[in-house]
């Protein structure tokens, strides 16, 4: 079966379903779409190391350089050569060369 065919028979199930059978699908659907981001960012914050030197740019422009500190569930800590701590999404980090 092709994915097109399996999209067309999604949607033909889904317009025969009723409110209850629709709000447990919206339900699935949002629990399996954070699981995929979770999962996402967790191997995001695996790609540094403690001690890495990393730099991101705050809402500013202005580029913060730090070192890790402490890798957490969904962010990455790293302090400053100031000493000010910042919580940040591996997303937004580059390793300093």
């Amino acid at each position: 079966m092709e994915k097109n065919d399996i999209k067309q028979d999604i949607k033909s199930f889904i317009n025969i379903m009723d409110l209850d059978e629709l709000t447990k699908l919206h339900n699935y659907i949002i629990k399996r779409i954070k699981f995929i981001s979770e999962t996402k960012v967790m191997e995001q914050v695996q790609d540094f190391e403690l001690l890495d030197k990393v730099y991101f740019f705050d809402d500013n422009g202005n580029r913060i350089d730090g070192t890790v500190i402490k890798l957490n569930k969904k962010t990455v800590t790293i302090t400053t050569d100031s000493g000010m701590e910042w919580r940040v999404s591996p997303h937004f980090l580059k390793k300093s060369i």
